[in-house]
C-alpha cells in the first residue's frame, strides 16, 4: 500500500512539474510571437505579423477559462517585458 501511494505521489509530482515547464514555454512562445509581430509590423510586413499574432492568440487562448491562466498570464507578461526592463 504503502508503495503504491508513494509511486502515486512521484507521478503526480511528475505531471505537475512537466505542466508547468509546458505552461512556461508556452508563455514564453506566447511572448516571442507577439514580439515577433510588432516587429513585422514595424518593418511593414503586415501578412506575417498577423501569423504571428494570430499564433500567439492561439497559445493564450488555450489558458483562458482554465485555472493555470493566472500562471500562464504572469509567465507571459515576465517574456514579454523582459527585454524592455534591461533598458
Amino acid at each position: 500500500m504503502k508503495k503504491t501511494v508513494y509511486m502515486l505521489s512521484t507521478i503526480l509530482v511528475f505531471n505537475s512539474l512537466v505542466a508547468c515547464s509546458s505552461l512556461d514555454s508556452d508563455a514564453k512562445k506566447a511572448a516571442d510571437l507577439n514580439k515577433e509581430s510588432i516587429e513585422y509590423i514595424r518593418e511593414g510586413d503586415l501578412e506575417n505579423a498577423e501569423k504571428a499574432f494570430k499564433e500567439a492568440k492561439e497559445i493564450i487562448t488555450q489558458y483562458r477559462e482554465t485555472k493555470e491562466y493566472e500562471h500562464f498570464y504572469e509567465a507571459y507578461n515576465k517574456y514579454l517585458f523582459a527585454e524592455s526592463s534591461k533598458d
